[in-house]
């Protein structure tokens, strides 16, 4: 989550630079539970045997209001698509989503 975040805040700084101001904090969506659970309630920091660095810097931006963390089913995951090998139904589903379609021939 914090290479993500770190992607974030630069595209935020870009976006200011352009001048453009975001209405809300960005979304981050997330598939591992625990790692959600984690960024949104301190409660369960006491439970975790070993907290890196990096998700400090997480929760940080979410109690700050800087950043959402939000769970999404691993099934419903759209960045699979890019870093996955996926089945053909899912891989339609992927292209679809993106507005991929193929060119047809002229013939």
């Amino acid at each position: 989550m914090a290479n993500a975040i770190a992607e974030l805040i630069w595209l935020e700084s870009l976006l200011v630079e352009l001048g453009v101001q975001l209405a809300q904090p960005p979304i981050l969506w997330c598939d591992n539970l625990g790692a959600t659970y984690l960024s949104a309630n301190p409660v369960f920091h006491a439970r975790a045997k070993h907290i890196e660095i990096d998700f400090h810097f997480v929760r940080e931006r979410v109690v700050k209001k800087q950043l959402q963390v939000r769970l999404i089913p691993s099934k419903d995951q759209v960045a699979d698509g890019f870093t996955k090998a996926l089945p053909v139904r899912k891989l339609e589903e992927f292209k679809n989503n993106l507005n991929l379609k193929r060119k047809r021939s002229l013939d």
